[in-house]
């Protein structure tokens, strides 16, 4: 198929995103005309503007589980898109059978997100008190957890990796340890 299919695809999905999740048009007019612009010029990173419009849009939508699922899978069918688009040349051609990892791990992602963003959505209503701030807390001490978690394996690597001896006195210190 052409590369370019997937360029037009970026614009179609933010368009479809922004219609149905953003309810304000002067956001849905941005959101469309980055994408655009990140379809003619991915390099000017404007294919993920169009995605964060389309995901701050639902700032200003009531909320419903339906907006939420059509945001969580726009917006990252939106990056998934905007990061094809940078790496492959807008005329060239690209087999369909290339695109499967990238649309197995769209699905498998898909999987989890949507479960997480029902999950919230269930277990936070606008009756309790409490609202969702016990989600941001609870986000915030995975984060924590999650740096703490890399920096002891990053500190683990570079304790572990082995001290490469320097060169003996009487040498340039040149020698890399490859052919002559």
């Amino acid at each position: 198929m052409p590369a370019v299919l997937l360029r037009v695809l970026l614009v179609a999905v933010t368009a479809a995103g922004a219609m149905a999740v953003v309810p304000v048009p002067l956001w849905r007019g941005i959101a469309i005309t980055a994408a655009v612009i990140g379809a003619v010029v991915p390099r000017s990173l404007a294919g993920w503007i169009g995605g964060a419009v389309v995901g701050l849009g639902m700032l200003f939508a009531d909320p419903t589980p339906a907006h939420t699922a059509i945001a969580v899978l726009a917006v990252h069918a939106i990056h998934v898109l905007a990061s094809l688009t940078w790496t492959v040349p807008a005329w060239s051609w690209i087999s369909v059978r290339a695109l499967w990892p990238t649309a197995r791990r769209f699905i498998a992602i898909q999987v989890v997100a949507q479960a997480l963003a029902f999950g919230i959505g269930a277990l936070t209503t606008r009756e309790e008190g409490a609202g969702i701030a016990w989600a941001a807390l609870a986000g915030a001490v995975v984060l924590v957890v999650a740096v703490g978690s890399g920096l002891y394996a990053l500190r683990r690597a570079d304790a572990a990796a082995p001290a490469v001896p320097s060169a003996s006195a009487g040498r340039s210190g040149a020698d890399v340890g490859g052919p002559a």
